[in-house]
């Protein structure tokens, strides 16, 4: 079995209601100034709007091939007519040195003046968590460093890192998803990831006193929040009141569109330079900008544009990219492939344990399917150009509903799996299940080496309205010396 080879809709809670009828009572009374004062009557003679939309670029191995990245979306976004560019966040890796941080700073934002337009950034938890994780830190240095190196380029946010500003009549308000720091929509104590109360009453005002007169509304923030409905909920119905347009995110190095919720556009944008998912561009391995564009008569588009070496241009949708998420946290495990293969070399045997003398097995544990639909699995390893031969033992029992080849098969749906969701994957306990897969090292031609290091990739597949999504990741052990 193995190949050797190269959306959310809530009712409104009571408190929910007497807020909203605050909210109606004080946008009728501004939207009665602003018609009284002529706001309706004085829109720009232009009433559409080009917004170029920028992801992320830290979480990367190397910060100056994701600054190169940077640099082609930049490229790629200049003679689109743009009037603002929006940058999602994750600019600079707060687990560097303050100097180092200064420095990474000046080199992306030096990049970004090369837009030629006015561009605007919402913080990252790369940009202000800090250097040791703490969930919900207290430590606010890398936040009081951005705040200090952003405020000098955009004054309004050395003070707090929420603010608006207008842009040919339209309203766009960059909110702070990352007031608690090292916190996550998807994972960890979910419950942190929302904003606090006093950025919510900011936020509350700031519509009640910008939006009457304006064409539209856009937010912009770093982590989806929407993804803790308990949390979002507050915050969506003051949005869906004021009949804000679109809402921007990034974080998640992945694209992905919902249906809209309450007329507003959720979507998140993918990566531009940060660590990419491994499998196909339509399952999160894909670099790109996009630009949004709206009109007075409330006309929309979203252009997904790739950059060098793609040419994905569809969003892909979060139920979808959900699935995905749930995989590939799963195949995560194929990190422990090193403790489950141990291999030596003895006698110029490639064997499991010093003093043993059956042959070495590799077994790939804790991977199944995490999706609930049928899954193909494809495994394949490879040894740094040696042909080694393998005796394979099979899929693990119960698991696949079709066996395809010797290292392919269709896995049931959730086989193995007990919970799969975007924060966490688990397997079954009660009985655990069994290996995906094993083999036995038979041969290597060459003869084995110590150090030698053999891999091994699991690439999960299905298929959904036609469209197919791959996923995939890999596992590395080497060959060890027996004293």
């Amino acid at each position: 079995m193995w190949t050797v080879g190269s959306n959310h809709r809530k009712e409104a809670s009571s408190e929910t209601r007497t807020r909203l009828g605050i909210w109606r009572r004080r946008v009728a009374a501004a939207l009665a100034i602003a018609m009284l004062f002529g706001g309706m009557a004085n829109l720009p003679a232009r009433a559409q709007i080009t917004i170029g939309t920028i992801g992320d670029q830290t979480g990367a191995a190397n910060l100056d091939q994701a600054y190169g990245v940077l640099q082609q979306g930049v490229a790629a976004l200049k003679g689109k007519q743009l009037d603002v560019v929006l940058h999602v966040g994750d600019l600079i890796e707060s687990t560097k040195s303050e100097a180092e941080i200064r420095t990474l700073f000046v080199q992306a934002t030096t990049n970004l003046a090369g837009l030629g337009v006015p561009w605007y950034q919402t913080p990252g938890d790369h940009d202000v968590n800090p250097p040791i994780y703490q969930q919900n830190s207290t430590d606010r240095s890398r936040e009081t460093l951005f705040k200090q190196l952003y405020g000098a380029l955009n004054p309004v946010a050395a003070k707090n890192l929420y603010y608006s500003f207008d842009v040919k009549g339209y309203h766009i308000v960059v909110l702070d998803s990352v007031e608690h720091l090292h916190t996550d929509p998807r994972w960890g104590n979910v419950f942190y990831s929302r904003i606090s109360d006093k950025q919510l009453h900011w936020l509350e005002l700031d519509l009640a006193a910008n939006t009457p007169g304006k064409i539209g509304t856009i937010v912009l923030m770093h982590q989806p929040l929407w993804y803790n409905w308990k949390g979002w909920s507050r915050v969506h119905g003051l949005l869906a009141f004021y009949k804000v347009k679109s809402v921007i995110a990034g974080h998640f190095h992945y694209n992905q569109v919902q249906v809209a919720i309450d007329g507003i556009d959720y979507r998140v944008v993918g990566s531009t330079g940060g660590t990419t998912k491994m499998g196909y561009q339509n399952s999160g391995d894909l670099y790109h900008v996009s630009v949004l564009k709206l009109d007075q008569r409330g006309g929309s588009s979203y252009t997904l544009i790739p950059l060098d070496g793609f040419n994905e241009t569809g969003w892909t949708p979060k139920p979808i990219m959900d699935r995905i998420q749930a995989l590939d946290q799963n195949l995560g495990n194929i990190f422990s492939f090193p403790q489950n293969s141990p291999v030596f070399l003895q006698n110029g045997k490639l064997v499991g344990a010093c003093g043993a003398t059956n042959p070495a097995r590799l077994v790939l544990k804790n991977i199944g399917d995490a999706a609930a639909v049928p899954v193909t699995t494809k495994i394949e390893v490879t040894a740094d150009g040696r042909t080694i031969t393998f005796s394979p033992s099979g899929f693990g029992q119960g698991l696949c509903q079709v066996v395809n080849n010797a290292n392919q098969c269709t896995l049931n749906p959730s086989a193995g799996v007990a919970v799969a969701n975007t924060s966490q994957v688990e397997m079954s306990r009660y009985p655990p299940p069994p290996p995906l897969g094993t083999a036995t090292i038979a041969a290597s031609t060459p003869p084995p080496v110590v150090g030698v290091a053999i891999s091994v990739s699991d690439a999960q597949t299905f298929v959904h309205k036609s469209q197919t999504y791959l996923v995939s990741k890999s596992g590395a052990t080497s060959v060890q010396a027996c004293n």
